[in-house]
C-alpha cells in the first residue's frame, strides 16, 4: 500500500503547488515555469445513469532550453448505481536533457492504482532518448520517436479464491511515436503510441494509444477532447485486454 499512498500524495503535490510556483515564476524568467489544472465530467441519466470526475495537474520547470523537468498527477472516479466503474490515480516525474535538441536523454518514474482493472500499485521507471525527426518550417507540427528501458513492477487486487500471483515486477522495452500540430486557429492535435514488449518475451506486451485535440476558449482556458485506447496483451487476474477512454476537459493555464 505504500505505493498507492505515495501515488496520492504526489497528486496532491501537484495539484496544491501550482498556485505557488506560478507566483514564484513572476519574479523569475516568464518561461520558467509553466503549470495547468484540468476538470472534467462525464454523466447520463435515464435509462443509463453513471458519472465519472476527473481532475489532472501538471508542473513543468525548463531552464534556459537546457533541461525540463515534469511533475504531473490525474485522477479519475466513477459510479454506475452502486458500482464503481472508475477508480485511479497516476503521478508522473520526468526529466528531460536538452529537451529542445534533435536528441534528447530523459528520466522518469510513475506510480498508479486502477482499481478497475484489478491493480493495487503499479510502479513504473526508466530512461531512455526521444529523437525529434521532422520539424516543419514554421515551427508548426514535429515528430519524434523515443526508446527506453524500462522496470514495471504491479500488486494486483485477487479476488477470493483467485490463486494467481499477487505481484509481478518486468522488464520492457518501451518505444514511442509521437506527433504535434498546432493549427493556426491555436487549435493543437497530438498522437502518441506507445509499444512496450516485456525483454524476455514479445508476446507479453503493453500498446496505448491516445489521440487528443485541444481548442483555446480564452486566453488561459482550452477544451480538451482526449480518446485512449490501451491493449494489455496479458492483463491483471481478473481484466480484460482492451480499454477505451473518451474525454472531455477543460484546462486551465495558470
Amino acid at each position: 500500500m505504500a505505493p498507492t499512498r505515495l501515488g496520492l500524495g504526489c497528486l496532491a503535490l501537484v495539484l496544491t503547488a501550482v498556485s505557488p510556483c506560478t507566483a514564484a515564476a513572476q519574479q523569475e524568467a516568464p518561461e520558467a515555469w509553466r503549470s495547468t489544472l484540468e476538470f472534467g465530467f462525464q454523466g447520463a441519466s435515464g435509462n443509463a445513469s453513471f458519472s465519472i470526475l476527473s481532475a489532472a495537474g501538471s508542473l513543468t520547470r525548463v531552464e534556459q532550453e537546457r533541461y525540463e523537468f515534469a511533475l504531473s498527477g490525474r485522477l479519475r472516479y466513477g459510479t454506475s448505481g452502486d458500482d464503481v466503474i472508475a477508480n485511479d490515480v497516476r503521478t508522473t516525474a520526468k526529466f528531460d536533457w536538452l529537451p529542445n535538441s534533435d536528441l534528447s536523454p530523459f528520466v522518469f518514474g510513475t506510480v498508479s492504482r486502477d482499481v478497475t482493472r484489478n491493480v493495487d500499485a503499479q510502479v513504473v521507471g526508466g530512461g531512455g532518448a526521444k529523437w525529434t525527426f521532422y520539424r516543419s518550417p514554421g515551427g508548426s507540427s514535429k515528430v519524434s520517436v523515443s526508446l527506453a528501458a524500462i522496470l514495471d513492477y504491479e500488486n494486483y487486487r485477487l479476488q477470493a479464491g483467485d490463486t494467481s500471483p499477487e505481484t509481478s515486477n518486468v522488464s520492457r522495452l518501451s518505444s514511442r511515436l509521437k506527433y504535434d500540430h498546432t493549427f493556426s486557429s491555436g487549435a493543437a492535435f497530438q498522437h502518441i503510441t506507445f509499444w512496450q514488449p516485456r525483454f524476455s518475451g514479445f508476446s507479453d506486451y503493453l500498446v496505448d494509444v491516445s489521440n487528443s485535440v485541444t481548442t483555446p476558449l480564452t486566453t488561459n482556458l482550452s477544451l480538451v477532447i482526449n480518446h485512449t485506447y490501451v491493449h494489455d496483451a496479458v492483463p491483471p487476474p481478473g481484466a480484460v485486454r482492451d480499454d477505451q477512454r473518451l474525454g472531455v476537459a477543460l484546462r486551465v493555464a495558470l
